[in-house]
């Protein structure tokens, strides 16, 4: 997973030959999980550089990857020493002032060290030659030393940083993530996220003195930057250009709290080649429910199994796990596949659970595949859908296109809907599925069969999905959306709107839950009669392990998202397109435009995309 994070900006530039990357690390520990990702890089075949100094400690040569080196003013000794001082302070207990004071000037010697570090690098007029000339894709560094993300912007390559934590909370400010300090605990507080008065505001006077700790610090990078960059330069602007955060820590353990979606949790980085005896977990499980995270325990083992859907790209920690799959139709399917069949070569054992008549849906003997009776035809499946195209493919105004689409959606979801209930009325099927003893279900929620299977089989369940029409799939998660800046669906606004456009933004989301709720009636109908309780669609989706979902954030509006949410949107082009194909799909899309004859073009433009994407069915 953290490889596939890395991809994309290796090879934007390039379709076809690997990246080439610079990577800036940091020393110690840093560098002991950094290298490991170097090391999976290299692997795929792309060119990577390091550049570290002379006196550096665990920072070794390797023959993945080419090491640079550069003289600098401090002795090896002096870092060392630095390192254990550092290291021992932070361990001992003593009374808050006294070792917040001996931090703070370890951190300023820190600085110290460091920029003399960063100053021999950006004056090495050999070294930036040589990175000027070599025109990297893109540049790795951690950030708790900016003079990566310095050279980066220097030299307009776009960063990627790969760290545990920033002091001071700056990796939060640089991303414009929130971060209240009434429930966010700061680093020296040693507090939970359940505080008292008194408590919350010691810790909110701590969050006031970060920006003294981290001036102390960071001061000198400062006026270093902004001497080498030729223009005023701070710490959060500095970091705020990064494009993608790798952060060595696991949500499941954090404070829960939106992040900016650019962030991604790669915890597992830490034990990626270490496998542990089943001794070592149940000790590990029996300390979460004593210890600090108790809160989070539950949480944690329901992830535990539905992470297995990622498409993770590190060893597994355990034996294959066993995933039930209830997918969703059509162009759905295709994405979800691949995950499925990556997932099965990675020793889970998968089923798939499928109806008897399925609309553009083709399996492979890669995992095992079930099939409930139902009771629609083929044409009546088929027919809903044209339709439901059709609708979505003729231009109308607002609120028009939105009456239009919300009768299409109504009709399509009951017509597919009828398989869901037909598998709920089979009782050999659910015999089977209750006797198997999965792990967890992965679904497509747009129909909610499989949500509505995950409650009843009381198993943790991860979505792989687009969104929802009506925002649920940010608004259950409890994400911050707010309407001044984030369009709805029937909008068709920017994140940029005027005042009347917010007003009929603010109009449209008063609308969105009626609008699901019309058309998940039928769902919210079977789920109380299969539950025997009331459920909203909140309570329905609400309770999922892990969103996947199948778009990028760098498309998106931005916006703060929960950290279980993990943007996949890359799965979508997986595999290379022969030029002629990109070529023919512009051609297709230029027919949705023509103005003329809507109903016609409208007609041609669902007949050759059906071609495109399903060859096979023409």
């Amino acid at each position: 997973m953290l490889v596939a994070l890395l991809l994309p900006f290796l090879c934007l530039l390039s379709s076809a030959a690997a990246g080439k990357l610079l990577v800036i690390p940091m020393e110690g520990s840093h560098w002991l999980s950094m290298k490991k990702v170097l090391v999976e890089l290299s692997k795929r075949g792309h060119e990577i550089v390091v550049i570290a100094p002379d006196n550096k400690i665990l920072i070794d040569s390797s023959g993945v990857y080419e090491l640079k080196t550069y003289p600098v003013p401090l002795m090896k000794e002096v870092v060392e020493e630095h390192i254990h001082s550092l290291t021992t302070k932070s361990f001992t207990q003593e009374p808050f002032l006294v070792r917040f004071w001996k931090l703070l000037l370890e951190y300023r010697q820190s600085g110290i060290i460091f920029h003399a570090s960063c100053k021999s690098l950006l004056y090495n007029q050999e070294l930036m030659k040589y990175i000027g000339n070599s025109h990297f894709d893109a540049l790795l560094t951690d950030p708790v030393s900016p003079c990566g993300q310095i050279i980066a912007l220097h030299f307009s390559i776009p960063s990627v940083f790969f760290l545990r934590m920033v002091p001071c909370a700056l990796e939060v400010r640089a991303a414009q993530g929130p971060d209240p300090p009434s429930y966010v605990p700061r680093m020296f507080s040693e507090y939970t996220d359940h505080m008292t008065f008194s408590e919350r505001v010691k810790n909110f006077l701590i969050a006031l003195s970060e920006s003294f700790i981290c001036n102390v610090a960071y001061s000198p990078f400062e006026e270093l930057a902004s001497e080498f960059l030729q223009k005023p330069m701070t710490m959060t602007e500095l970091l705020s250009h990064g494009s993608v955060w790798l952060r060595r820590i696991d949500f499941v353990f954090e404070y829960p709290m939106p992040v900016m979606p650019n962030m991604v949790f790669i915890g597992g980085i830490h034990c990626a080649g270490k496998k542990k005896p089943l001794s070592q977990a149940t000790t590990c499980k029996s300390n979460l429910f004593h210890g600090p995270y108790s809160n989070h325990c539950n949480m944690a083992l329901r992830l535990c199994c539905a992470w297995i859907s990622i498409l993770l790209l590190l060893p597994s920690l355990s034996d294959g796990g066993k995933l039930l799959v209830v997918p969703m139709v059509g162009s759905h399917w295709l994405s979800m596949q691949e995950v499925v069949e990556k997932l099965s070569e990675r020793g889970h054992e998968v089923v798939v659970l499928v109806p008897e008549v399925s609309w553009q849906m083709e399996t492979t003997q890669a995992y095992k595949v079930v099939k409930h009776p139902v009771r629609q035809t083929l044409e009546e499946l088929d027919n809903a859908f044209q339709e439901y195209v059709a609708v979505h493919l003729t231009e109308r105004p607002f609120p028009l296109n939105a009456l239009a689409m919300y009768k299409a959606s109504v009709h399509v979801f009951s017509t597919f809907f009828g398989q869901c209930k037909d598998l709920f009325r089979s009782q050999e099927t659910l015999r089977f599925l209750n006797q198997s003893g999965f792990d967890a279900i992965l679904t497509d929620p747009f129909f909610m069969c499989g949500t509505i299977l995950a409650h009843h089989l009381s198993l943790p369940f991860a979505f792989f999905m687009r969104g929802f029409g009506c925002n649920l799939h940010f608004s259950a998660p409890q994400c911050p959306s707010p309407l001044s800046y984030i369009p709805r669906l029937f909008s068709f606004n920017s994140d940029h709107m005027t005042f009347f456009q917010r007003v009929e933004n603010a109009l449209i989301s008063l609308l969105e839950l009626d609008y699901c709720n019309g058309i998940y009636r039928e769902a919210l109908k079977l789920s109380s009669e299969v539950l025997q309780r009331d459920v909203s669609l909140t309570d329905l989706v609400n309770s999922a392990a892990v969103w996947l979902l199948r778009f990028d954030f760098v498309f998106e509006y931005v916006r703060p998202v929960m950290p279980n949410m993990v943007f996949v949107g890359g799965i979508n082009c997986a595999k290379e397109k022969p030029l002629p194909k990109i070529v023919y799909l512009h051609n297709v899309m230029n027919l949705r435009w023509n103005r003329d004859k809507p109903e016609v073009e409208s007609g041609r433009f669902l007949s050759a995309a059906t071609n495109l994407l399903f060859p096979d069915a023409a």
